[in-house]
């Protein structure tokens, strides 16, 4: 009896709370916007958690629960779905689109794009070409 709830004593509220199991809806809202209107930015676990008012281990716990992804999968998948849209724009380089996404390093925006994308960046462009001629 008392070896339990000593026990609960001592235990974070998060662990005991439900309601942080989960980004609010308000927070994720919150999380999610603000990581698409800074998407070029170096966005770091610990500005998101404080925006949420959650430390930084909590705010990546619960924002895996909440979004199936970690943090740093969810910036480089929106990040790579942004730079296709970019890519349809045939006057726009290659670094310039990397840069415009939040790659600072055109070979790193290149491997990742293949390795999520299933293809390279020269390949999507013929498909989108071939998609809008269509």
């Amino acid at each position: 009896m008392g070896s339990s709830s000593a026990t609960a004593a001592v235990r974070p509220r998060a662990a005991l709370d439900p309601n942080y199991r989960r980004l609010s809806s308000e927070q994720e809202r919150l999380v999610l916007d603000h990581i698409e209107a800074h998407l070029q930015d170096n966005l770091t676990v610990s500005t998101l958690a404080a925006m949420c008012h959650l430390s930084s281990s909590c705010f990546s716990r619960v924002f895996k629960a909440s979004t199936g992804h970690t943090l740093c999968q969810w910036m480089l998948r929106r990040r790579l779905e942004r730079a296709r849209l970019l890519l349809t724009d045939p006057g726009r380089t290659v670094v310039e689109v990397a840069v415009a996404v939040g790659f600072h390093d055109q070979s790193h925006f290149l491997r990742q794009f293949k390795r999520i994308c299933g293809m390279t960046v020269q390949e999507w462009r013929l498909r989108a070409a071939r998609g809008a001629a269509a």
